[in-house]
């Protein structure tokens, strides 16, 4: 058995296409999340930001930022070229979370992004949360669309309630997605939803039970973004280890020791957990 467990940084780092700029404040961020990554708003900043990386030993980024008001990135649209520019000088390989991303978006960044990160909320949290007039089927429709023009698509959902497999439904016709991200609700400090309680382990567990049987032959992965309370953080781990979970970011080393112990061979990758399979070799 194998567990690939994955460390983003140093060398695959997050890079805000919107600096700290969001026109959302989303309830559970209030632009918290933004703070954390590399800002570059222009052109110009975009290709030096990704040629320093590279330079200081970045194998790839993960392209993000602030939403606007329609639920895409702010700014991708302006920055297709300079994205394309990043790709043709730097060799980097490019992750995006795009929220939602229209046709014309889509078909000038096919050639250039080598995976998507693109995640799937429910109607509720999008509009209580997010505080965005759309829906799970606007996303949907993105999922699909990007899928149309050769991009690699890794689906990730937020547990918030433990019914959020059900968002992955209209996904489960072949082919499958190669790798499917579970996300977990986290509180934090200074945002609207700070004192709300984060999904138990037991709730996570069941939840990737039914991903994995709607989802045999994909992998599934516990992403970044999950409560890492000591004692909830390692229960919730081993909770998705049992539930049929193959990639893990940053697994304590409590949760290593159990896999260890269970027979696993563990293998440390350094990149975001929704890397394609083909890619591996290339880090």
């Amino acid at each position: 058995m194998l567990l690939k467990t994955y460390s983003p940084l140093p060398k695959f780092p997050p890079v805000s296409l919107s600096g700290t700029a969001c026109q959302l404040n989303c309830r559970h961020c209030n632009r918290s999340y933004l703070r954390a990554m590399v800002p570059a708003v222009g052109d110009g900043e975009l290709v030096g930001v990704c040629q320093d990386l590279r330079d200081r030993g970045a194998v790839g980024v993960l392209l993000s930022g602030g939403s606007a008001r329609d639920g895409t990135i702010l700014n991708l649209r302006e920055r297709t070229d300079a994205i394309r520019q990043v790709k043709a000088e730097t060799g980097l390989i490019l992750n995006i979370h795009p929220g939602l991303m229209d046709e014309a978006t889509a078909e000038a960044l096919a050639s250039v992004i080598d995976f998507v990160s693109l995640e799937i909320p429910s109607t509720p949290t999008i509009r209580d949360v997010f505080g965005l007039d759309a829906t799970t089927e606007d996303y949907v429709a993105t999922y699909h669309r990007l899928r149309k023009v050769g991009m690699h698509v890794a689906p990730h959902i937020a547990i918030y309630d433990g019914t959020e497999d059900r968002l992955l439904e209209p996904l489960a016709r072949a082919p499958h997605p190669e790798t499917i991200v579970i996300i977990v609700f986290s509180p934090t400090r200074d945002t609207p939803m700070a004192e709300v309680i984060p999904p138990s382990a037991e709730m996570v567990g069941s939840v990737i039970e039914r991903v994995r049987a709607s989802f045999p032959t994909t992998e599934i992965a516990l992403g970044c973004m999950r409560p890492r309370a000591q004692g909830l953080r390692t229960e919730t781990e081993v909770a998705v280890l049992d539930a049929g979970v193959t990639r893990i970011v940053l697994p304590s080393r409590q949760t290593l020791a159990v896999a260890r112990a269970r027979g696993y061979t563990v293998v440390r990758l350094e990149a975001c957990c929704a890397l394609p399979r083909a890619l591996e070799s290339a880090l």
